[in-house]
């Protein structure tokens, strides 16, 4: 999210990463009101992941004008130093390219003053029974991701270009497409209608937050950040490491898991210091962990505990189970 033409503007990414993490938004939100900097992420891995992204958009192209499809590529003008007019002359030379009847668009934009997108490619669909604006065709969305597999991220931001998509041409695509990677190089077709009511629910859950009439704060006092996956590639993540440091957060406890941590800190047991410290059998139980797993993961917190208190390693051989 960024500010353009002094209002909040918004992309598919920040739908993926408020269900992905919730104090993420919240994080992008202070920034967008001026209250923290926004960090840069240094990260080679990143850098080779998003190189690998590009080429595999390459291939996918090579692979539709081998199969005799021409394309037309949409090319921001970089003469252009105002943002939001580069992005609305983008989206003008795509509306431009779709009502020509361009048989592939490459790096369609679309720009409505609230929300950006920018969809890998359109393919047109001559369809009499579903014409656009335009005639007896439509356009399609095909993005491209390195994964295997279609992932529910995917859809969701494909679904914010066919909801662009649709506003511009006026007739919403029967079909989404998505080319994965791998060596299968596998194009899944996935019906749009039944995705598109999931997107819409997303989207207006995210603007109620972003239209929040409390002010944004820093740190964000509602939401904590607890450690998903998207920590992985979140810009904010060593922040975020450096708050549950301070806060001697169960998740530095080595293989507990976030279920585990809920039924701890519900019990009373909110750091790893207290579950280092705790007695067992735990009265009352723990919620949700038996008491073999609570003990596994009260030893591991004890022995960081030991390091932290001394400095010194200790290792303890855990006995096979029998059988």
């Amino acid at each position: 999210m960024q500010q353009i033409d002094g209002r909040p503007v918004y992309a598919a990414t920040d739908l993926v990463a408020y269900l992905a993490c919730e104090h993420l938004t919240a994080l992008e939100r202070a920034a967008l009101a001026g209250l923290v900097t926004r960090p840069m992420r240094d990260d080679p891995e990143l850098d080779i992941i998003r190189k690998r992204g590009f080429e595999h958009e390459r291939r996918y192209l090579a692979d539709l004008e081998a199969a005799g499809r021409t394309a037309v590529t949409i090319t921001p003008d970089g003469s252009i130093e105002d943002q939001g007019e580069r992005l609305r002359a983008a989206a003008s030379e795509t509306v431009a390219a779709m009502a020509s009847g361009a048989d592939v668009i490459y790096q369609a934009t679309f720009f409505d003053g609230t929300w950006r997108g920018h969809a890998d490619f359109l393919l047109r669909c001559d369809d009499p029974d579903r014409p656009s604006v335009w005639g007896p065709y439509h356009y399609e969305v095909a993005d491209t991701k390195l994964a295997r597999h279609v992932k529910s991220s995917a859809i969701l931001q494909i679904c914010s270009y066919i909801d662009q998509l649709e506003r511009v041409q006026g007739v919403r695509p029967e079909w989404l497409y998505v080319a994965l990677g791998g060596s299968a190089r596998a194009v899944e077709r996935l019906r749009v209608d039944d995705y598109m009511a999931y997107y819409r629910s997303v989207r207006d859950r995210f603007l109620v937050v972003m239209g929040d009439a409390a002010p944004a704060t820093y740190p964000p006092a509602a939401t904590y950040p607890e450690p998903v996956d998207h920590c992985d590639v979140c810009r904010w993540a060593a922040e975020c490491v450096e708050r549950r440091k301070a806060d001697d957060h169960l998740s530095l406890v080595a293989g507990i898991s976030a279920r585990q941590r809920r039924g701890l800190v519900a019990r009373g047991v909110p750091t790893l210091e207290a579950l280092g410290e705790l007695p067992l059998p735990a009265d009352p139980p723990v919620e949700g962990t038996s008491a073999q797993a609570l003990e596994r993961i009260r030893e591991q917190a004890r022995l960081q505990l030991f390091h932290r208190r001394t400095g010194e390693y200790r290792y303890e051989l855990l006995q096979p189970e029998p059988g």
